[in-house]
């Protein structure tokens, strides 16, 4: 239950220590179970000598040879195949990366060609607006027609199904037009737009409420960004204390390492407690960057919440917009006409107000989005600081392993030392049996046990050297496994990183989509700035067509006739950013059209010769109008420039967004990546606290164990010198007896010459030995050899990770890209924005030239009408345009995620193939092991079969002396075989734990 209610990391660590109990508990009893087996050899070589076990051994060895050959061969063959993986591997990305960059080039390309094909077709379309405007220019538009209909034969057959859609439209336009004449169905509808507008001013009141609350809730949250902001400088002052902190105290453990154990211990606890200080802070670190994340939550909420009431904003124009032109079209009742316009334009000058406060809105937001920009610069210093400190930690690492090699050759001349001082005791064993030959047993017995004495007392010293040069290499050895710990944890934070940027890429993706809303309202917006100049062209058309009220019936046929062909003009428009098909329908139409045109010159013939009398007293109102045209038309000219001003403003702002939104995606990117970092140093400093405890308890474990064999070692000891005063007790009892042994001299030269029979088959043992010891050197070779090719396998691992660090370089590219589209989309609606506060600019001339009007001339008012109208027909015109660029946004999109998704599953692929290969390293290192265990279990053996002295006879003799000596040094020999067993146990358990922290940092 306790567990339960604990973390998921807590439970883990708990775990892993439970096992690694278990494997301590395992390894006692296995050093238990290789004692048992060593005593049991050493007294089965005792009763029998036979030389059978030794041929068996030897064949054993031979064997574990030929194993040990096979197996290099097969990891030699592994780890060409995985070299050959790791290189199609590289060619496959480096190809995906190319293929890329070339459809990135051609959607470019293609997306600049749509862009000069508008250009060219909106000037195509100007010159045909300003052509309108000339009744003399009639034949220029017939060659113009002449031209494009040779251009429309080759693709009628694409045009059958635009001529039906057409057909649909007039038969559309013939039914408003019944409902317009008709008193009843204007007052219907002048009531349903009265009830209209009052929806629309309820709606306008909720989106202000609900504009204030944002407000709101923008204050808030600057509020709650400044306190983050104090509590995150509180804390990096903390964290640049505490690096301070924790560089003094390892210099102070550099000095304490060679004091004694009290000061260690107090330098371990305060560690501990650093250590625990800083997981704190971390942990409120870690608070600190979920608090943040929730803001930008939040703050994204907030800008949805923005996009949605403009966009209902956008549906309550254009619900105005159809009002208007419904009270257009219903002339007869001016007066509820007039009090409509009113209350649309208290309606227009709301939504402006809403517009202004979205406008602040978005620039608070823009001064928070610089703030945490701030902030992640400062996150980004602190990571490169933390990346110095692990090149500190490296240069460490180096010059431990430079003092492990010193060590390891100062072992090396101890044990040459050993092995000189070994010959001396040969050297004294043979002169003691020539001292047996020639002098008495009393001198020789004095002078060997003063020999072996001194002996023994130079093991002893060097013995203590050897173990305190073991003791610091140990020492070095943990040592160096922390940094191998370290890197690897640096690793698994680079792959950790590596999988944060892939999320990052798809958070940019879903940002793309939101600004794609943002994008087609302030394409909207534009579509309305032409409408508006597309409006004053159509009035300054109609002005000039509007003579007298004689000439009404007539002009009224041509404005239908132009509104055709308007019409026509805005199909080309559309179809043009699809396909080519929709040029063809609008020719064929504009022929219709001109056909309608001459038919209507044909039949009004007689008409005109009679209104003729009727424009000549109309020609002194004529000039008038052409008075107030030259001032339409100066009006005009200066509009169209600064349409064309906003456009280039337009295209600039587009630019500052893209920049923008690449900056912001950048901060966010860093942010995230920051916090990761901040959660990883908190772990792994977690797992050091837990790492250092288990050795600290391992430490102590081995501790006891020495004492142990300490305490073994001195009892020992105190026995033998027990047995040494025994046999001086019988040296003197054996010299009042030497005048009755004389007699048995004769006998002991006898065994004397045995006993150089045995010496003789001791020498053979001797170089039997030797030829282990050769085997042995052979066997470490070949160890080295497989070293060497680990190494080489770890060289492939490294080429693997080089690889995963061009993935993430790509990667990295790719999220550079999209940055700089979205820059390119801020910029733009900066513009639009721009081009807003000019088209009501515009709006508010058009209103002063509607009031200038007279309102006696209902022709300008169904002029307003159709322009109306035709606005509504280039919004249509413009929504498809944007629908063709979301579709290719969202393709470019989705070849985006699916390139993603290949390289992730590469990588997953190559990792698990890093996997086996460590797994299979592993298993030849165990094997590598326990083919040492062996043929070390085997030398022991062939150490220990020495020859077995002669029983002990009734009387005591010298003979009898002589194999007393014998035992107490094989007893010695059997001491220092035991010492070395424990030295190559403490080895294997070494080899142990850094197999233990290579699976943990493996499964991490």
């Amino acid at each position: 239950m306790w567990l339960s209610k604990q973390p998921q990391d807590v439970n883990a660590l708990l775990a892993e220590k439970q096992e690694l109990r278990k494997q301590l508990d395992r390894e006692q009893s296995e050093k238990q179970e290789l004692f048992m087996q060593i005593n049991s050899m050493i007294a089965k070589l005792a009763d029998s000598g036979d030389q059978d076990e030794i041929n068996r051994l030897k064949s054993d060895v031979n064997s574990l040879k030929r194993e040990l050959e096979a197996e290099k061969i097969a990891s030699n063959a592994e780890a060409a195949r995985l070299k050959s993986e790791l290189q199609k591997a590289r060619s496959e990305i480096q190809n995906s990366i190319n293929d890329g960059d070339k459809e990135k080039e051609a959607m470019e390309q293609e997306i600049e060609n749509l862009q000069r094909q508008l250009n060219i077709k909106t000037a195509s379309l100007q010159s045909l607006m300003l052509a309108k405007s000339d009744t003399n220019k009639t034949d220029k538009l017939t060659e113009e027609n002449e031209s494009l209909k040779l251009k429309v034969d080759e693709l009628q057959k694409q045009v059958s199904a635009f001529t039906t859609q057409i057909q649909d439209q007039k038969l559309e336009i013939a039914k408003m037009k019944d409902a317009v004449s008709v008193g009843d169905v204007s007052r219907q509808n002048l009531d349903s737009l009265s009830e209209k507008l009052s929806e629309m001013d309820r709606t306008l009141k909720e989106e202000q409420q609900q504009k204030s609350q944002l407000r709101n809730q923008t204050e808030t949250l600057k509020n709650a960004l400044s306190t983050s902001e104090d509590t995150l400088s509180k804390l990096k002052v903390k964290l640049s204390q505490f690096e301070e902190n924790a560089l003094e105290l390892k210099k102070e453990n550099d000095r304490l390492k060679m004091s004694e154990r009290d000061a260690t211990l107090f330098d371990s606890g305060r560690i501990k407690e650093l250590q625990q200080a800083l997981g704190d802070e971390r942990d409120n670190n870690a608070i600190l960057n979920v608090q943040l994340r929730e803001k930008d939550g939040k703050i994204d909420r907030i800008q949805v919440d923005l996009l949605a009431s403009e966009s209902r904003a956008q549906q309550a124009e254009e619900d105005v917009r159809e009002m208007k032109d419904r009270i257009l079209k219903g002339k007869k009742d001016d007066d509820s006409n007039q009090l409509l316009q009113d209350e649309l334009r208290k309606a227009e000058e709301k939504y402006q107000q809403a517009q202004k406060k979205i406008e602040n809105f978005e620039s608070s937001i823009q001064q928070q989005e610089s703030q945490i920009r701030e902030l992640d610069v400062a996150l980004m210093e602190s990571k490169r600081h933390l990346e110095k400190l692990g090149e500190q930690r490296k240069m460490e690492e180096s010059t431990a392993n430079e003092e492990i090699k010193r060590l390891k050759s100062q072992v090396q001349q101890s044990e040459q030392e050993l092995e000189t001082q070994k010959k001396r005791v040969v050297e004294m064993v043979e002169d003691r049996k020539v001292l047996e030959s020639k002098a008495s047993v009393a001198d020789e017995i004095s002078t060997l046990m003063s020999s072996l004495n001194s002996l023994r007392e130079e093991n002893r010293q060097y013995e203590e050297e050897v173990r305190s040069l073991q003791n610091d290499i140990r020492s070095l050895q943990d040592e160096v496994y922390q940094h191998q710990d370290a890197t690897s944890e640096w690793k698994n934070r680079a792959e950790k990183a590596e999988e944060d940027m892939e999320k990052q890429s798809r958070r940019v993706k879903d940002t793309e989509s939101s600004r794609g809303a943002e994008i087609t309202r302030l394409e909207d917006e534009k579509r309305h700035l032409e409408e508006q100049y597309e409006k004053a062209e159509e009035e300054k058309d109609q002005a000039i067509k509007q003579a007298s009220e004689s000439v009404r019936s007539m002009k009224r046929e041509m404005t239908e006739a132009s509104i055709n062909s308007d019409r026509q003009i805005q199909t080309l428009k559309e179809k043009t950013d699809s396909l080519t098909r929709e040029l063809e329908s609008s020719k064929r139409r504009m022929e219709q059209l001109q056909e309608d045109q001459t038919k209507f010159v044909g039949s009004h013939d007689e008409i005109k010769t009679q209104l003729m009398k009727d424009l000549h007293e109309s020609q002194e109102g004529m000039e008038k109008l052409k008075m107030e045209i030259g001032q339409l038309k100066s009006k005009n000219e200066t509009l169209e420039r600064d349409l064309e001003e906003s456009e280039h403003l337009s295209g600039r702002l587009k630019e500052q967004l893209e920049k923008a939104d690449k900056k912001m995606e950048d901060t966010k990117s860093q942010l995230h990546e920051a916090e990761d970092l901040a959660d990883r140093l908190r772990e792994a400093q977690i797992l050091s606290g837990n790492v250092e405890s288990k050795f600290s308890d391992l430490q102590k474990e081995n501790k006891i164990e020495m004492e142990k064999i300490l305490e073994n070692h001195k009892k020992e000891i105190e026995k033998l010198n027990e047995e040494l005063k025994k046999s001086h007790t019988e040296h003197t009892s054996l010299e009042t007896v030497l005048e009755e042994q004389q007699k048995e001299l004769v006998q002991l030269q006898n065994q004397l010459q045995d006993e150089k029979e045995q010496s003789s088959s001791f020498m053979a043992l001797n170089q039997r030995l030797k030829k282990s010891e050769k085997e042995k050197e052979a066997l470490q070779e070949r160890l080295q050899e497989h070293t060497t090719k680990s190494s080489a396998n770890s060289k492939s691992i490294e080429d693997l990770e080089e690889k995963v660090a061009e993935l993430v370089n790509t990667n990295n590219l790719l999220v550079k890209d999209v940055e700089k589209l979205s820059a390119s989309l801020d910029s733009k609606t900066h513009q639009l924005k721009e081009a807003e506060s000019e088209k009501k600019r515009i709006l508010e001339e058009i209103e002063d030239l509607k009031s200038s009007t007279p309102t006696e001339n209902p022709e300008i008012e169904e002029l307003t009408t159709e322009n109306a109208r035709l606005a509504g027909e280039l919004l249509k015109f413009h929504s498809a345009a944007e629908k063709s660029l979301q579709q290719e946004k969202e393709k470019i999109s989705k070849q985006f995620e699916e390139r993603l998704k290949t390289a992730n599953l590469e990588k997953t692929r190559l990792a698990s193939e890093l996997q086996m290969a460590e797994s299979k390293r592993n298993t030849l290192e165990k094997q590598v092991d326990d083919l040492q265990t062996q043929v070390e279990t085997a030398e022991r053996r062939l150490k220990s079969s020495t020859p077995v002295a002669p029983p002990r006879s009734n009387t005591r003799t010298i003979s009898n002396m002589s194999a007393m000596t014998n035992w107490t040094q094989a007893d010695f020999s059997d001491c220092e075989d035991l010492t070395r067993l424990r030295t190559e146990i403490d080895k294997q358990k070494r080899l142990i734990i850094v197999l233990r922290r290579k699976l943990q940092g493996l499964q991490q």
